[in-house]
This record gives structure tokens, sequence and C-alpha cells, in this order.
């Protein structure tokens, strides 16, 4: 169906990007998809529309009519214009630019499905469903060797449905043929909705279950402590965990303790007076009583590999046990080590890591920062090094965040081949436009809850598609919105009053 014709104010034509000015019943929006006849082959050129507007030629009088409240309507002189962008022509599954000028007022026509299908559908079997096209009501698929490949950015403010899309796709990906393993680092327990789904098929973890005391870094407990090395405290509790390690012995308080009364002046270079190194050791030992990160009792940790190769989606539950960031980071960055030297070690291992709100592990340091300097950093180095190397060796990077600033901009960089992106604060939009240009930017704009705009290697065509995301699964706190819980709150207080009034009668 022809919608209209190009049109240029200044006579010029340029393939690259053209105006439209569409016919009287031609209806065009913003996102839809176009196309012009290829000079010489004839191949449809598909460009697709970033902006719309009406254009009204105007009279010096018109100004002065309407500060009166007079409107002269003249349809005559009023048009619609569209502004477009290149895609491309099909070239087989190669997508390739028109490279030859187009004639003054050239035809366009609306793209139907099946031109649509031959640029967006992946070619491969083993993909996910998203959601659909709104101009076309096409399937929008996404290709999982790439989303595991080349990492994905799934972002956009609170309420816009960045959460609900992770989880739908992770459900999708995890019944998939074959099945995709996830291992979910879920900060608030959003991602507990999955159980009702897979039943014996998830494992959900509280993270301290994956703490292996015996792989705590020295460093880690000295920053614990507020130390530097070169303190004799400092040097104290190193001689410590040496004969504990020379030992076999587990890291627990008690042996630790143990270990720091053993440690003697000449051990550590001391040569002061014996009452004073005493003291040091003294206040060692009462650090170690008030330590979070030290365990009283050895446990045996949970290996994350095993239970990967066991169940196809693992949760490790952050919104479980005690709270300290510190720690946190170090068991996390245990379970991520552990499983990133397993992929690089067995070529029959792989999975997904993803990071709900990735700026708690993955931060922006200048933007956003928890945690102390020590535990944060080496659990960055971990993520940067999933993120640029995981791809190729089975593991990919999922990073959810509400807030794209803050997080580290070479996790952004490298998950930006395949970008969810739903609506974002000005800042964001400003780092995303670094990483994907400006075309996926004019397309932005602000979208309705649970709509995004796609782009990366996943889809077929690598140009920015607006979907609507079909659900899969909901978050967990989805079961609980605030007007329910109040609603019970409100039946508790009813029925709270009328026990008192049956205890007064």
């Amino acid at each position: 169906m022809r919608l209209g014709h190009t049109f240029s104010v200044s006579g010029d034509y340029c393939s690259t990007r053209i105006t439209i000015i569409p016919e009287k019943n031609g209806e065009v929006a913003k996102g839809d998809l176009v196309y012009v006849e290829h000079p010489k082959n004839g191949l449809p050129v598909v460009y697709q529309i970033t902006k719309i507007y009406s254009h009204k030629q105007t009279r010096d009088y018109e100004e002065a009519l309407l500060k009166e409240g007079s409107v002269i309507r003249d349809d005559e002189r009023t048009t619609v214009r569209a502004e477009a962008y290149q895609w491309g022509s099909m070239d087989g599954e190669a997508i390739r630019p028109l490279r030859h000028p187009l004639s003054p007022n050239t035809p366009v026509f609306k793209a139907e499905p099946n031109i649509i299908e031959e640029f967006t559908k992946p070619s491969s079997r083993w993909k996910v469903l998203l959601g659909t096209d709104p101009s076309s009501g096409l399937d929008v698929e996404l290709d999982l060797y790439y989303l595991i490949r080349q990492c994905c950015l799934i972002c956009g403010a609170v309420g816009t449905g960045k959460t609900t899309t992770a989880i739908s796709m992770i459900a999708r990906a995890a019944q998939a043929e074959p099945p995709v393993k996830f291992l979910i680092v879920d900060k608030d327990g959003e991602y507990l909705s999955l159980e009702s789904l897979f039943e014996d098929k998830v494992m959900r973890v509280p993270w301290l279950s994956f703490f292996r005391s015996d792989e705590i870094y020295s460093e880690d407990i000295i920053g614990e402590f507020g130390w530097q090395k070169g303190w004799w405290t400092s040097k104290i509790l190193m001689k410590a965990l040496d004969y504990l390690r020379n030992a076999g012995q587990p890291l627990v308080k008690r042996s630790l303790i143990e270990a720091v009364e053993m440690v003697s002046d000449q051990s550590v270079g001391f040569r002061k007076s014996e009452v004073e190194f005493e003291s040091y050791k003294k206040q060692v030992i009462e650090a170690i009583k008030f330590s979070g990160m030290i365990p009283n009792e050895h446990v045996n940790a949970l290996n994350p590999v095993d239970l990967l190769n066991h169940y196809r989606i693992v949760i490790m539950d952050l919104s479980q046990g005690p709270n300290g960031w510190a720690k946190k980071h170090m068991v996390l960055t245990q379970v991520l080590t552990k499983i990133f030297h397993e992929a690089l070690e067995n070529s029959h291992f792989g999975c997904v890591i993803v990071l709900e709100e990735a700026m708690y592990y993955a931060p922006q340091w200048t933007q956003f920062s928890i945690g102390d300097n020590d535990s944060r950093g080496k659990l960055l180095s971990i993520v940067k090094e999933i993120a640029t190397n995981g791809g190729r060796n089975g593991i990919g990077l999922w990073a959810v965040t509400q807030r794209l600033a803050t997080v580290d901009k070479t996790i952004v960089t490298q998950c930006a081949n395949n970008i969810i992106c739903h609506a974002l604060e000005d800042i964001d939009k400003k780092r995303l436009e670094e990483v994907v240009g400006e075309h996926f930017i004019e397309l932005l704009g602000s979208l309705p809850q649970g709509e995004a705009i796609v782009k990366g290697t996943a889809i077929k065509c690598k140009f920015p598609i607006w979907v609507k995301v079909e659900p899969e699964l909901r978050p967990a706190s989805a079961k609980s919105p605030p007007m329910l819980r109040f609603q019970m709150m409100a039946i508790n207080e009813k029925q709270l009053e009328q026990k008192i009034l049956v205890k007064q009668r």
C-alpha cells in the first residue's frame, strides 16, 4: 500500500535519511517501518520512522488572530511530515545499505508483515519470544546464541516492567531446547515466582550458604577491621592465617584465635616490649570475636557448579540472611569465580548470570558505591571478566538496572550489542546514546509500561524494534501490591477491634 512520497524542503534528496509526505489516507506513526523500491533491482529498501509532525505555512497576521482567540483552519496549507532513517535491503541473510540516489518524490510504501519478517526474524531455531511489534502484530523473537555470546542489558525506570521482562525471558529460555541454565543474583526476592512455574527445576539458596571461609582473602578481613597492611595488628593476623592454612585447619573464630595466640614477636619482626606485643594480640583477638566475616563454626558451602548441573535455575537470594554488603560482595565474588573457572576448564558447562539491580555489583564508582573498596573492587573485576570473556566460554551476562548511569561503563559497553530498554531518566539516555547511537534515542521517547525498544545482534536486523512485552511471569512483589497489603491490614485492624470489644463485654 502506497503511503506517500519523499520530499525535501531544500530540494536535496539523501538516501540515508528521508522526509515523507503521507497522502491524505496514509496513516503513519513513530516506529513504523516503510520502504521504497530499490532504483536498480526493485527490492524493498526499508526505513524506520523516528519523528512525525504536522506542518503549516504561517502568515504574519496569524499570531495576532490567535492572541484574540481566533483560529483559521486551513487544511490546504497543512501537511503531515515523517522523518525516517535507512535500514537497507535484504541480500540473502545480509542487510545492505542503499548506495544509489533516490529520485525526488519517490513513492513510499508501508512495510507489510512478510517484508518485516525478512528483516527481524532470527534464522536460528534456538530463540525466545519477547513480545509483539505493535505496528505489525508480528512476534519479536531473540536469538539465544547472541543473548549469551554478547550479553544483554535490560534497563528502565521503576515500574516500567524491566523485571517482568527479565523473568519472562528467563522462563522461556529455561524451557528452550536445549534449556538455558541460569544463576540469578536476586537482591529483593523478586524472582521467587519462577518456583511456581518450574517447581523442582528451580533452587533458591540464601547467599550465605555459598560462603567459603577458607577462600577469604586476608585483605578482606583486614578491610573489615579497617586496618592497614603495615600495622602490627595486620601482620599478626596474616601470620595466624598462614598457620591455619599450613596446618590445613578450617577458618573459624576459635581456631583463628588459637593461631593468633601462637604468633610470636620474632615471627613478625616485632622488636619492642613483650607487653606491647601482647596488647596488639589482644586487639586482634577482640576484633576476631566481633567479626561478621569469620564464621563461628565450619559449614560445608554449597557448590554453585553442582547446583547448576542439577537445576535449570539457581537463585542466589540476597534478601535472606544478614545485611552486610562487604560480605555479600565477597561471597558473590567466590561464586562467580568458581563458575567462570569451571567454564574455562569444562567445555560442557555454561550458564547465564543475571544481575538484578546491577549497580550493586558493578557500580560506576563516581555515581554509586556500596560495601567497602576492596570487596567491591574484587567483585567488579570478575564481573568485567565475565562481561568481556564469558560469552566465548559459555557464560552469558544479563544486567538488569533502573539507573544505567550508575552501572560500570565497561559492563554497559559489553552488553550494548543486545539491549532491551524501557523508559529512562535523561542522564541514563545520554549514557545509552554513547553506546547505541542517536537513532535509538530518537525512537525511544517515553514508553508506556510494558513496552520497550530492542536493539542488538539477538534480532536479525540489528536495528531498534518497538515491542510490547508479552509477560510469562510477574515479579514476586506483584503478588502483594500496595492496595492489597493495606486491604489486609484494614481487615486485621477490624478483627483486632472486634476481639477487644468481645473482651470488654
